[in-house]
């Protein structure tokens, strides 16, 4: 998945693993947050009956523990006409390593949340605004997905915009290349019964670092921005009137808030 739609905040933090894991300090570090997608059959009482890795690239050893740790969550199940049915769901987690006083490293969930996922990356047009510009910006749209997973272009709308400073221009480069983008991109639906099911997404998209400009120091701390905080993961709602999508019932604790 590339960068300009991966989920984009490491959240908040909850204790969901014991798990430690030893380790040299460089090793950790570079392990110290990894996004890790599964696809996961959740039963019509809300449990994780089986998961496999989105990105088999990723490190094994997270994708080991990512399903693990999916085992542990609990779904509001899918509806079909009021009545709890199986579904089929991609589930989008954040873990980290977390150091311990005794050397090791505790792995932590941070952040959770389930929707439809990109099985196929459509080409941004090339775009300065898009890669490293100087003015950075958080940006949201929401469109249809059709049945087949592409996006109905013509359904397109601005959800929030976040820019460094303001400009009219900026906005326009940023969603053409959003636009760009979502045009050749096809999604990985969440199945309800065993059925394909068309919804209306927001995506979130970060550009040149984001809305709040970031020093070296805090580049190479590894730790999230404060504002990722309020980021979100790609959403989804049914666009079946009478099907309801599966939903992870996972709000991290307000007192796991790293300090800003």
């Amino acid at each position: 998945m590339s960068a300009i739609l991966r989920p984009l905040s490491f959240g908040l933090l909850a204790l969901l693993s014991a798990s430690a894991v030893a380790g040299p300090p460089a090793t950790a570090n570079r392990m110290r947050a990894q996004f890790i997608g599964l696809r996961v059959s959740v039963d019509a009482a809300g449990k994780v009956q089986s998961s496999q890795p989105l990105d088999t690239a990723a490190l094994p050893a997270f994708n080991q523990a990512a399903a693990e740790v999916a085992r542990k969550l609990v779904f509001t199940p899918a509806r079909k006409n009021g009545v709890p049915v199986a579904s089929e769901t991609s589930l989008s987690m954040t873990l980290a390593l977390e150091p311990r006083a005794d050397g090791q490293y505790t792995l932590q969930l941070k952040r959770a949340q389930n929707g439809p996922s990109v099985a196929a990356m459509g080409k941004p047009i090339p775009n300065r605004y898009a890669y490293g510009g100087d003015n950075g910006a958080y940006v949201v749209v929401g469109a249809n997905l059709r049945p087949d997973g592409t996006v109905d272009l013509d359904s397109l709308k601005t959800e929030r915009m976040e820019l460094r400073s303001p400009s009219k221009f900026a906005e326009v480069r940023y969603l053409e290349t959003i636009t760009s983008t979502l045009r050749n991109t096809r999604f990985l639906l969440d199945k309800v019964e065993g059925a394909d099911t068309p919804s209306r997404i927001s995506v979130p998209f970060r550009f040149g670092g984001g809305p709040a400009k970031r020093t070296r120091e805090q580049e190479q701390s590894g730790k999230p921005p404060a504002e990722d905080l309020g980021l979100s993961f790609l959403t989804a709602v049914s666009s079946v009137p009478e099907v309801e999508l599966p939903k992870i019932d996972y709000t991290a604790p307000a007192s796991a808030e790293p300090s800003k």
